[in-house]
């Protein structure tokens, strides 16, 4: 039998704060010694290893490219074009987005193991410390700047990465 799907604009999360890629692999380091300890939880819909997968292929999109299904309707495009500067602000993102039937490629693969989706958070902040620029404008937002990708991407890992817990139950209170 499926669990219910949790409502995760009322699931408890952490506060985040990423401003770089080092912010990001100090998290990663902490999620990676809760995981080998056995601490390691999470609230919402997703697993650990889902959850990392995510936010790695996000980052990956803006690289290498979004699958040609990616194209929102115009009304979605004016509506993010619009809200643009929020989203790529630095603030989190805010949790509880249904994503639309068109824009499934975003989900991660069920099932993915925490090691497969620690590996490519890796790789893609491998691409970007060592100077590779995302260039691919975004199918909602339009262009964005390198700098603009990086907040935007900050801010979303900051929210998923949220639901991960380091050291408690995942139903116990904020960390």
């Amino acid at each position: 039998m499926t669990p219910a799907p949790v409502n995760t604009k009322k699931a408890a999360r952490r506060s985040l704060s990423f401003h770089c890629t080092k912010c990001v692999r100090e998290e990663l380091a902490r999620l990676q010694a809760a995981h080998a300890a056995g601490t390691l939880s999470h609230t919402g819909n997703w697993t650990e290893g889902e959850i990392l997968e995510h936010v790695a292929k996000m980052w990956m999109m803006a690289f290498d490219g979004f699958p040609e299904s990616a194209r929102p309707p115009l009304i979605i495009k004016l509506i993010a074009r619009l809200m643009k500067g929020k989203f790529t602000s630095g603030k989190t993102l805010p949790p509880g987005f249904k994503l639309p039937k068109q824009a499934r490629f975003m989900l991660p693969a069920p099932g993915t193991s925490f090691e497969v989706g620690m590996q490519k958070m890796i790789r893609v902040l491998d691409r970007i410390d060592a100077g590779e620029r995302m260039t691919i404008p975004s199918p909602a937002f339009g262009r964005l700047t390198h700098d603009e990708w990086m907040r935007l991407h900050l801010s979303h890992a900051q929210l998923h990465f949220g639901f991960l817990f380091i050291g408690r139950a995942s139903g116990s209170s904020l960390i």
